[in-house]
């Protein structure tokens, strides 16, 4: 049996009603539902009680709204931590050389650089080309036969002659013949991270190369 409560509505119109015809600020809370099943057994019909079955499920149903809430409560706890996780991450990558999948590098004064190459299968010669801002090869690295996987290599800023090269951006490309085609490579170069953005997506790594990257893309923290 169900009765109606006047200005209250019953748990079974409640758990009943179209989606669309509420409100958020409608939601019922644990409190609220509590409230409505007090209401309802103290108003029911005497001579026609709630029957135990119909009262156990709205037991249930209190039990499944109180289970929704404290699981929002976890969820919002959990999210707090993430976020003061991923700020303490942020402070630690600020200033600090990364390795990413690029192709452009900087050389500073310290001179060198290294980054690793993705050989997806072994190669007979991995070659790796280094060249200027106008497109011209600066330094040819010949790494020879290469094992399947990541493979590094190192190179000094200097020309093919010894001369030292000027600060600023290269291009790196890394390639080899595979049956008879040349194919190029991934290449993972370093650069340094100026700031980082906590995203919806997650941590964001913004790099001096003008580039930003998930910080789940970052190989490697030199």
């Amino acid at each position: 049996m169900e009765i109606d409560v006047p200005g209250i509505r019953n748990l079974s119109e409640i758990t009943q009603t179209n989606t669309a015809e509420r409100a958020v600020e409608d939601e019922l809370g644990r409190t609220a539902f509590l409230e409505l099943m007090i209401a309802q057994v103290s108003n029911q019909n005497p001579l026609e009680p709630v029957e135990n079955e119909a009262f156990i499920a709205q037991l249930a149903q209190f039990s499944s709204v109180e289970g929704i809430q404290n699981l929002n409560e976890s969820m919002d706890s959990l999210v707090a931590s993430l976020r003061s996780g991923l700020a303490m991450d942020a402070a630690g990558l600020v200033d600090r050389n990364v390795l990413v999948a690029t192709n452009q590098t900087g050389l500073n004064n310290q001179g060198g650089i290294g980054g690793t190459v993705e050989v997806p299968v072994a190669v007979g010669n991995l070659t790796v080309d280094i060249t200027n801002a106008a497109g011209q090869r600066v330094k040819q690295l010949e790494l020879g036969a290469s094992p399947q996987g990541e493979v590094r290599f190192t190179w000094d800023g200097k020309t093919e002659n010894g001369e030292p090269l000027e600060q600023g951006f290269y291009q790196v490309s890394a390639y080899s013949d595979i049956d008879g085609t040349q194919e190029a490579f991934i290449t993972n170069l370093p650069d340094r991270v100026v700031s980082v953005s906590i995203q919806e997506g997650g941590l964001v790594a913004n790099l001096a190369g003008g580039t930003s990257v998930p910080a789940i893309q970052i190989k490697e923290i030199q």
